[in-house]
């Protein structure tokens, strides 16, 4: 006799009061706040948003009193000091260039290359480290401290409009060390594994728990604040010793005599790039050379150099170590078989 199957979920028809997983996965996530799909270019596409609406949207709104002016907004336009500051200290010594005397210009434009380069080293050398500790430690414990998700805000009607704007926002996941969108993430593993636990029983085992969990979040949520706090406070520390050190590589000498061409050709363009790097690598050794003028001079490239490669590997050791500490003795004061704490 022949045994008679039941069809799986995922084979029904789409009639009737069914909707399969794919289907409700997508009207989440046209709906609702979502985990940002993560991808080479993700962080390059929020930037690029947060940094346009900073002149376009969010600086207008602020000086305007608009009551749609929130919290995360107010955060972004921290980047509006950094890009119009860098761009007037690079200004200040390249625009008036062409009012100067031969010598005189000269002078200012060696002025303006060092500042150029020095802003440019700054900016990149602090991206740089964050993402290089935030890398490894997400490869350590499975705690993506740049994840984003996409959130749709519903704004109150403006003077003179009829309905209010829908505006997408890029926060970051763990912006919240205490509150980080863990429901976010339970979501987001339920949609893509069938499973509310399955990220939290990827970090539990990077912390060390050889067993699965009952309820892995009980133990990794905290783990996961703590984290957080940790690698923000040495992420602060390392940024401003790369800060140091880019200002320092900046200033090197190279940059004064470094000679481009105009980029009005393909040629030109290859040879300004080569020219570039050839040069960047040239102030990279007078750093670590120095000068032999005293000890001070002779070593101080070493000390920054040196000091910016151990503040960026300890944002990522401290931290890590720290969500890997002693999984076992939690045995103690928490009952992992059970989803409830023992007292």
């Amino acid at each position: 006799m022949q045994q008679v199957q039941s069809p799986s979920v995922d084979s029904l028809p789409r009639i009737g009061y069914y909707v399969s997983k794919e289907e409700q996965k997508q009207k989440f996530i046209r709906n609702e706040s979502h985990i940002h799909k993560q991808g080479p270019l993700s962080g390059v596409k929020a930037g690029a948003h947060k940094l346009t609406n900073d002149f376009l949207t969010y600086f207008p709104k602020g000086f305007a009193g608009s009551k749609n002016s929130d919290f995360y907004e107010y955060l972004s336009l921290g980047m509006v000091p950094y890009v119009v500051g860098s761009s007037m200290l690079i200004a200040l010594y390249g625009a008036a260039r062409n009012a100067f005397n031969s010598t005189d210009a000269c002078a200012a434009g060696m002025g303006y290359r060092k500042m150029a380069a020095g802003v440019i080293a700054y900016a990149v050398g602090k991206w740089a480290s964050t993402k290089l500790s935030r890398t490894l430690v997400n490869a350590s414990t499975g705690v993506d401290l740049d994840l984003l998700y996409i959130k749709k805000i519903n704004e109150l009607p403006e003077p003179g409009q009829e309905k209010g704007l829908v505006r997408i926002q890029y926060p970051g996941v763990y912006d919240s060390a205490e509150f980080f969108r863990k429901d976010l993430l339970a979501k987001d593993a339920e949609l893509n594994y069938g499973n509310v636990f399955a990220l939290d029983d990827k970090k539990a085992k990077k912390a060390g728990f050889k067993e699965k969990l009952n309820n892995p979040g009980q133990m990794v949520n905290d783990k996961t604040r703590k984290l957080k706090i940790r690698a923000t406070a040495l992420e602060n520390v390392a940024k401003y010793v790369v800060a140091a050190t880019g200002v320092a590589f900046g200033a090197q000498k190279s940059f004064e005599v470094m000679k481009l061409p105009k980029l009005n050709s393909l040629s030109n363009a290859v040879s300004f790039v080569s020219g570039i790097a050839k040069t960047v690598v040239e102030a990279g050794k007078e750093l670590w050379h120095g000068t032999d003028r005293n000890v001070i001079t002779r070593n101080y490239g070493k000390v920054l150099i040196g000091a910016s490669v151990v503040t960026t590997l300890l944002a990522w050791l401290i931290p890590t170590i720290g969500f890997k500490s002693n999984p076992n003795t939690m045995k103690s004061k928490v009952d992992t078989n059970k989803e409830y704490e023992v007292n």
